[in-house]
């Protein structure tokens, strides 16, 4: 396996070498197999994701790479990074600055670009994700603040797109981890209660933690890029005040805002909408249905699938810390949450830390 970080419980944090964008995960090798990845330490000549080992047999599991090699191209890479954090409004950031007719955002949202360690090997292939003659090209992507369980994304950044300007979302930081810790019970990739989950939580791997360290993440991007370069959002804000709120983006894009109303804008990833995949629809994701289902178009491919989550009725209830639990997780993110208010002179005075 080519491993990205060491994360607490015996766990790893990987990437899929074949798709892209590239999958991230977190677990351990047995878990991974278990949901059905094939792993270069059991044989397999790549790392491949669910969706690639159904896909690809092994011998035709190809490095993503572009066909040939590429120079990075300043007027098709992207000028604006959405950079998180993990369940605090990227969907709808990347959405809400969409509306913008001055503004183009890549044609897959999350394209995990700068995680990748071998990022430029594929320049090419990610530029393709952006329109030409645009004035304003979007990325975004939550990993890209999961640091240290994702590493190196600053650094890669900074060196090809050093003025970006970054686009930071945060939300009360206990809030994150439960809303993150339901989009893992949403795919059956939580290995561990969120009691559990708690118990190595002061680990800075920690992969729950790790993305409401809101101070430790803009500490990280702050080595490489100029305070003035970012721009910091509380969810909360968003949700209140959705058009005076986008106002602000679009200013410090240096864009005049457009006249559209908070309807225009809409609302995108709610907690409403996560239901739980069925574990028979993981089955088949495996198998030669899958295969058949992916040749269809995107249309009806989207209803099947809409359909099957809806028909499992289990809609994903929000789990409740345990009181110690949630004392524990204040007591560890009341430093970071001081030293986010320090950083940026917010005062997120409806937090719980």
């Amino acid at each position: 396996m080519v491993v990205l970080a060491e994360v607490p419980g015996a766990q790893v944090s990987l990437q899929c070498d074949v798709c892209i964008p590239p999958v991230l995960t977190v677990g351990t090798p047995e878990q991974m197999t278990k949901l059905g990845w094939s792993l270069r330490s059991e044989g397999h000549p790549l790392d491949a994701c669910v969706n690639c080992s159904a896909h690809f047999a092994p011998r035709n599991r190809v490095a993503r790479a572009d066909a040939v090699p590429t120079t990075p191209d300043p007027d098709r890479l992207p000028n604006v990074i959405v950079i998180g954090a993990m369940k605090a409004g990227t969907t709808s950031m990347h959405n809400y600055l969409d509306v913008h007719p001055d503004v183009a955002v890549s044609t897959e949202k999350e394209m995990r670009f700068f995680s990748d360690p071998g990022a430029l090997g594929w320049v090419g292939r990610y530029q393709d994700h952006f329109p030409t003659g645009t004035r304003i090209r979007v990325e975004s992507s939550p990993h890209y603040t999961k640091f240290p369980v994702v590493p190196g994304v600053v650094d890669r950044m900074a060196d090809l797109v050093p003025d970006a300007k970054l686009i930071y979302l945060v939300r009360d930081p206990v809030d994150r981890i439960v809303a993150d810790y339901v989009e893992q019970l949403q795919w059956h990739h939580a290995h561990r209660t969120l009691d559990e989950e708690a118990v190595d939580a002061a680990d800075p791997a920690n992969a729950v933690m790790a993305s409401s360290r809101y101070a430790t993440q803009l500490e990280e991007f702050l080595r490489r890029y100029p305070a003035e370069q970012i721009l910091v959002l509380d969810l909360a804000d968003l949700g209140a005040d959705v058009v005076g709120t986008m106002a602000r983006v679009f200013t410090f894009l240096g864009l005049t805002p457009p006249d559209v109303s908070a309807e225009d804008y809409g609302r995108h990833n709610t907690l409403e909408e996560k239901y739980q995949i069925p574990a028979w629809v993981l089955k088949l994701r495996r198998g030669p249905l899958l295969r058949a289902v992916r040749r269809l178009p995107a249309g009806p491919r989207k209803m099947i699938s809409m359909a099957a989550w809806r028909r499992s009725g289990n809609l994903v209830e929000r789990p409740t810390l345990a009181p110690g639990t949630e004392a524990r997780l204040k007591e560890l993110l009341a430093p970071e949450a001081a030293r986010l208010r320090a950083l940026t002179g917010l005062p997120f005075e409806h937090w719980s830390v």
